[in-house]
């Protein structure tokens, strides 16, 4: 789900929805064995008792599915992108940035020249609520910027600074929630971050969003 300039993954769990239609279906039970009672003036033992068994497994599902997606959500990561840098000479690199969606297709890649020792990308997160997770919308997410980074402070005050803007802009959905987030309940909080890595030309790094925020790894 895309909102404004953020990709919201949004992941329902089919074992927990079914779990709830089983509450539902037990409390309509017995409330209709109730108001039977309330009516003939007579007790239903089949009609109580049956939707009674129905509360009791619905309930028993709805916390190991809860429990099931709790798990889910806290170790969930979003493959976002993939990146292939080659140093061509000393602090300059071609970096090729190929954007992922959906966990899995693969966009268009790109390739930019980065000075700098390493590359570095990131950008924006929306950090929910941990209910918000269990319910099953994981981390929001806006790739922004790929950069070169120098290892020595100095060399920024001498050297050029690569930086590639990579969504086009800024986004008002960032600047809401960064100015309003106390409007904004089921928002934990909003930042940017973004990782870091030396180029390596028979390597290959997959870029990921969890609940904290971007994280790479070989892939």
């Amino acid at each position: 789900m895309r909102v404004g300039g953020f990709i919201i993954p949004v992941n329902f769990d089919l074992f927990s929805l079914v779990a709830v239609a089983f509450v539902v279906l037990a409390v309509l039970i017995i409330v209709w064995g109730l108001a039977r009672i309330a009516r003939e003036r007579r007790f239903h033992f089949f009609h109580m008792s049956s939707g009674l068994v129905l509360l009791l497994f619905g309930l028993l599902v709805l916390a190991i599915a809860g429990w099931a997606q709790t798990y889910r959500a806290l170790t969930h990561n979003e493959w976002v992108a993939d990146i292939h840098a080659v140093p061509t000479r000393s602090q300059t690199m071609q970096v090729t940035y190929t954007p992922v969606t959906n966990g899995g297709t693969m966009g268009t890649p790109q390739t930019y020249t980065v000075l700098g020792d390493e590359w570095t990308l990131g950008g924006d997160v929306i950090k929910w609520q941990d209910w918000v997770n269990i319910l099953g919308v994981d981390t929001g997410y806006r790739v922004t910027r790929l950069m070169g980074y120098y290892d020595n402070p100095n060399d920024y005050k001498t050297k050029v600074v690569s930086a590639y803007t990579l969504d086009g802009g800024n986004d008002t959905m960032q600047q809401f929630l960064r100015d309003h987030q106390n409007l904004v309940p089921f928002v934990r909080a909003t930042y940017g971050n973004d990782v870091r890595m030396y180029p390596n030309a028979t390597a290959t790094y997959q870029v990921f969003v969890s609940t904290s925020g971007y994280w790479t790894a070989q892939k």
